[in-house]
């Protein structure tokens, strides 16, 4: 067909990263942008009609959707009528949306006078050769098949990943860089760490998130993102918000919130519909996927724990103060069980502090005020305290001091004798169980018999089974003992000879305090179970001791 109208031409260039990787050279050489373009200039030296406007690349972009720059670009010139022709070397380099294809094609183009060319699948617009009106949607749809397939390969393969707990983020978080050797492995980065350390401590001594981000702002310690920049990590975040960011409340708080500095990997917390649709969807915590001890941790497992906890609790900041008030979040009531709040009543000059029910004040009648005075309190929390951390440094010196004495020390050996001796008439009654069985069929038993001996061997059983856990629990908690694992009586120890309460410490040794009446309280304090182990361990050094004597 002759054609004597002069076209004025868009080159259309598409290459994904599916296609080939782009910063990598590409692994599809045909599809590379250069060998594109190369083919496109041959195929309008036969076509003198067409002249070449401009020259639209999308590198890196993937065909599924049609919110390219370039694209969008080349219809914003269609509109203002400066293009009246689009060519591209096929179809799949257009995009591999079958709906979207087809309808750009067949619908779009046309009502706005644009020939399309496609040129490796023969397709010209401006021909009518038969049988190309049933070509190109078929060619559509084996694209956007390949494009589905790829998605579903790169997805599984991401979630086999995550399973491993290899790190597939975009950049490391804040304290971490990615390994050189190990791209999917994180590196412990040791200035932004000591920053992080220093972050959850202040948290644990009492600073709110936003006395933190001052803190570090008055230090002159750059922002996450400023301090990668700095370091040559190139990246974009969506938390920016200004030229020069600064640390803020939800910059401290997104660290303190951030399992990863335990060690762990957390991962999958987002995902997309499918293929087509980019916009992201949150996960249900229970889908995420986590794994522990995947590199160096920063933080303590304990530590980490303890701050999510303080996160949690009520921790209002004094006024014109930085810090929170030392039993903020600490105080409940015993009758009700709600956190006790803290007021302040003045009366004339003087201001009175006291701490009072807030189910009183929320149900009317159904618990009393419980008011007490926060000097009051704060006495008799510093003394209890006191005593508690007394009585455990105590108890740890005199393990300490007994378990050094060779006559009284615990014989590991005789444990594992005791049990060995135990597991072997665990397997004798396993055995006569199972020989009662083929008395029974075998008739020496009657059914009476049967019963009665297999309830009986079932409970010498269960109670040898009870003494080989209870026997491997003293032996693990000597062993632990004697290899210096007592991190936490040695930190209680820094408390020794306190005179009065830091946040820090009431952070770290108390769980709650009840207000019982207007001169009680009930302190519960943290590390119970270890204190227990700690009272067993000496009672078992204790009995050792006699019977050597």
């Amino acid at each position: 067909m002759t054609n004597n109208k002069t076209y004025h031409a868009a080159v259309y260039l598409r290459l994904s990263r599916e296609d080939g990787d782009v910063a990598d050279g590409g692994k599809q050489v045909s599809n590379s942008i250069a060998n594109q373009k190369e083919l496109v200039m041959d195929y309008l030296k036969s076509h003198p009609e067409i002249t070449v406007v401009s020259t639209y690349t999308d590198d890196g972009f993937s065909g599924v959707n049609f919110e390219r720059p370039e694209f969008q670009r080349m219809l914003s010139d269609i509109r203002e009528d400066k293009i009246d022709c689009v060519i591209v070397k096929d179809l799949s380099r257009f995009g591999r949306n079958y709906i979207e294809s087809g309808r750009y094609i067949e619908k779009i183009f046309p009502m706005l006078g644009i020939r399309f060319i496609a040129i490796t699948d023969g397709y010209d617009s401006i021909n009518e050769d038969m049988g190309t009106d049933m070509i190109i949607p078929f060619k559509n749809l084996i694209n956007d098949a390949y494009c589905r397939d790829i998605s579903i390969k790169i997805r599984s393969h991401m979630d086999i990943k995550r399973r491993n707990g290899e790190y597939i983020g975009a950049f490391a978080a804040y304290g971490y860089l990615k390994d050189e050797e190990n791209r999917n492995h994180l590196v412990v980065d040791e200035y932004a760490a000591d920053v992080v350390r220093d972050i959850f401590t202040m948290k644990i001594c009492g600073m709110s998130q936003q006395a933190i981000a001052n803190k570090l702002n008055a230090d002159g310690i750059l922002a996450p993102l400023q301090y990668k920049k700095s370091i040559g990590v190139s990246l974009e975040s969506s938390f920016r918000k200004s030229v020069k960011p600064k640390w803020s409340y939800n910059a401290v708080l997104r660290i303190l919130k951030n399992e990863v500095y335990t060690g762990t990997v957390v991962q999958g917390k987002c995902t997309t519909p499918n293929y087509k649709i980019k916009k992201r969807i949150h996960r249900d915590e229970s889908e995420w996927i986590r794994v522990e001890d995947m590199h160096e941790a920063i933080i303590s497992k304990s530590e980490f724990d303890l701050v999510q906890e303080l996160l949690l609790r009520d921790t209002r900041v004094a006024p014109e103060k930085s810090e929170v008030f030392p039993l903020a979040g600490m105080v409940y009531c015993a009758d009700c069980g709600e956190p006790m709040v803290r007021k302040t009543v003045p009366a004339g000059d003087k201001k009175y502090v006291y701490y009072v029910c807030s189910g009183n004040k929320r149900d009317k009648g159904t618990c009393s005020s419980h008011c007490f005075p926060a000097k009051k309190l704060i006495r008799i929390v510093t003394e209890t305290v006191s005593t508690h951390i007394g009585k455990m440094i105590a108890l740890s010196e005199a393990v300490e001091i007994i378990s050094k004495t060779e006559s009284a020390k615990p014989d590991i050996v005789k444990y594992e004798d005791r049990i060995s001796k135990l597991r072997e008439e665990v397997e004798s009654c396993n055995s006569r169980k199972k020989n009662l069985y083929e008395d029974f069929k075998d008739e020496i038993l009657s059914k009476e018999e049967y019963y009665m001996l297999r309830a009986r061997y079932q409970k010498q059983l269960e109670e040898a089974e009870s003494c080989i856990a209870s026997l491997e629990a003293e032996r693990d908690m000597i062993l632990a003992n004697g290899s210096g694992k007592q991190e936490w009586i040695e930190k209680i120890k820094t408390y020794k000879g306190i005179k009065e309460l830091d946040r820090s410490l009431i952070s770290f040794l108390i769980e709650r305090i009840d207000v019982i009446d207007g001169n009680t309280i009930q302190v519960t304090y943290r590390f119970r179970e270890e204190a227990e182990e700690l009272k067993r361990l000496a009672e078992l050094y204790s009995i050792d001791m006699k019977e050597a004597v």
